[in-house]
C-alpha cells in the first residue's frame, strides 16, 4: 500500500559504549527491542484510537528500522502511515506535528511526567472535542496508554546505569528532541510490587474519562494530584461518586471522597498511581 506521509523518529544512546558507535549486545539488544515495541503500540493507539497490551499487527501503518550511523549509537525508526487514523479526517491528523506530539505526550507521561499535555492545535482539539465525528472514535485516554507503554520502555531503559554503559537515551524528530530518558525515567518505569495491603486516602476527582475510566485524583495526604484507575474488584455501582466528585471540582464544592485504594510506586518509592478498590463520599467537616 502506498504511505500517505512518513515520520522519522531518531533514537540516540550518548555516553559511554555509546560515545564509540556501540552498545552492550544483550542489554543494547534489549532497548531496541523496546523501544521499537513502545513505538508500535503508541502508533497503533493513534492509528486506531485502542489501547492494547500487546504488539499486534498493524492496520494502516507500518514501522521499519534504518541502521545505526556513525558519532554516539544514532538510528532510526521510520513510522509509515497508510490510512487516515481512526480519530479524525482531517488531513493534519497523518502530518507530522500531531503525529510527533502524541508520542511526545505519551512518553513523557509514561516516563513520569504526569503534567504532559498535548501542545500542537491540532492535537489539542481532538482531545477537546465533546463527541467525534460520524463513524470516527474518541482518541486514547494518555494515562491508560501511559500505563501500557512502561513494560516496553522498562526494556528501553535496559542499558541506561550507573555502572558506565550508557547515559541516556533521546527520542526525537530530524530537528528536535521529543523526550530523554535517563536514570530518573530509568526509576519511574521500573516499578515496584503492587502493595498487597490496602489503605484509605482522602481527595477529589480533578478528571475521569468515562471510557478507560481512569481518573486523577488530587489526594491530601499526598498534596498532589496522582493518576487513579479502578481496580479489578471494584464495583462499578460507585462509579457515579467519581463524577459526583469531578462535579465538585468544577463547580468549587467540596464533594471529597474517602478512597481504598493500592499503591502503584516507582522502584525509588516515588507514588505512580493508585488502583482504587472502595469508595464513599467523605463525611463533611
Amino acid at each position: 500500500m502506498v504511505a500517505l506521509s512518513e515520520h522519522r523518529i531518531k533514537i540516540r544512546y550518548t555516553g559511554g559504549l555509546a560515545d564509540e558507535n556501540v552498545l552492550p549486545g544483550y542489554d543494547g539488544a534489549t532497548s531496541i527491542d523496546g523501544i521499537t515495541r513502545a513505538l508500535h503500540l503508541a502508533t497503533h493507539a493513534y492509528m486506531t484510537g485502542e489501547v492494547t497490551t500487546r504488539a499486534p499487527a498493524m492496520k494502516g501503518a507500518s514501522i521499519h528500522i534504518k541502521p545505526a550511523r556513525q558519532g554516539s549509537f544514532l538510528f532510526e525508526l521510520i513510522v509509515l502511515m497508510e490510512t487516515y487514523p481512526a480519530t479524525s479526517t482531517a488531513a493534519v491528523a497523518i502530518g507530522a506535528p500531531m503525529f510527533y506530539d502524541f508520542i511526545k505526550t505519551a512518553f513523557k507521561r509514561a516516563t513520569g511526567c504526569l503534567d504532559a499535555e498535548p501542545e500542537t492545535a491540532s492535537l489539542k482539539k481532538l482531545y477537546q472535542r465533546k463527541e467525534p465525528p460520524p463513524l470516527k472514535k474518541p482518541p486514547v485516554d494518555f494515562d491508560e496508554l501511559s500505563e501500557i507503554l512502561e513494560g516496553s520502555l522498562q526494556d528501553a531503559h535496559r542499558p541506561i546505569g550507573d555502572e558506565g554503559t550508557i547515559t541516556s537515551m533521546s527520542i526525537g524528530t530530524p530537528r528536535t528532541e521529543l523526550v530523554t530518558f535517563n536514570l530518573e525515567t530509568k526509576d519511574w518505569v521500573n516499578t515496584q510490587e503492587e502493595s498487597i495491603g490496602l489503605e484509605v486516602v482522602r481527595g477529589n476527582v480533578t478528571r475521569y474519562n468515562s471510557l478507560s475510566r481512569n481518573a486523577r485524583v488530587f489526594v491530601d495526604q499526598f498534596n498532589r494530584v496522582i493518576p487513579i484507575r479502578p481496580d479489578g474488584d471494584f464495583s462499578i455501582g460507585n462509579l457515579p461518586l467519581l463524577t459526583w466528585s469531578l462535579h465538585g471540582s468544577n463547580t468549587g464544592t467540596r464533594n471529597k471522597l474517602d478512597m481504598r485504594v493500592r499503591r502503584v510506586s516507582s522502584a525509588s518509592g516515588k507514588v505512580k498511581r493508585l488502583l482504587l478498590v472502595d469508595c464513599q463520599r467523605a463525611p463533611e467537616q
